[in-house]
């Protein structure tokens, strides 16, 4: 069974040309909640509708570079807390107390795995 992860990721000393072997931004925030779709579909999806700037760094990563603001953006239009199962809802409110944290004027990581 492959599991398919997301979180921030700090961009600070990440080698874009790495070689490969789980060569992924370090994980500053806790896991995103489950989303609906298959191997990171949404992710891939909402970054080619929002034009964001990604490149697969490993054989199943993927990271596209982002604002704090651009996390938030893709947490609210991938969960929609009214349509959540009830045990979610708690991790995307955790999440986005996370986030809030965040620097504005930084770059982050938004990372998806597959393993």
């Amino acid at each position: 069974m492959t599991v398919c992860v997301v979180y921030v990721g700090d961009l600070d000393g990440f080698e874009w040309e790495g070689d490969w072997d789980n060569n992924v931004p370090t994980q500053l925030s806790p896991d995103f909640p489950p989303m609906s779709g298959s191997y990171n579909s949404t992710f891939h999806d909402w970054v080619k509708a929002n034009g964001v700037v990604c490149e697969q760094t490993d054989f199943g990563g993927w990271v596209a570079r982002v604002t704090k603001s651009q996390i938030d953006d893709f947490i609210t239009e991938i969960y929609h807390v009214d349509e959540m199962l009830p045990w979610l809802v708690p991790r995307v409110v955790d999440l986005k107390k996370f986030v809030s944290t965040l620097q504005q004027s930084r770059t982050y990581g938004l990372v998806a795995t597959e393993w």
